[in-house]
């Protein structure tokens, strides 16, 4: 490692994207929260941030996995894939070929 760090954009438009997640699931989980202890609060606020990343994460990479190839596409999700980016032997990068 070098005395720099730095980030592509895809690492850093994630990380923008999570912190985005982070902060509605927050909001969303403290809404839904109101008059509740502590730890119910805080367990919605963490199922709410979870929900939110199965499906804005998540969900787009299954359906590119059944009608596409995360290989292929250029969208946000499949450049997070450095894996299939770069020659390797997964069984993803081996059946696109």
């Amino acid at each position: 490692m070098g005395d720099r760090w730095e980030l592509g954009a895809a690492a850093g438009g994630s990380l923008l994207l999570c912190a985005a997640l982070l902060a509605a699931g927050c909001a969303l989980g403290l809404r839904l929260g109101r008059g509740r202890g502590a730890a119910d609060r805080w367990a919605l606020v963490w199922l709410c941030y979870d929900a939110l990343v199965h499906f804005v994460l998540e969900g787009p990479f299954v359906y590119l996995s059944l009608v596409g190839n995360v290989a292929n596409s250029d969208g946000l999700i499949a450049s997070l894939c450095i894996s299939c980016r770069s020659p390797c032997a997964c069984v993803s990068c081996t059946a696109a070929g």
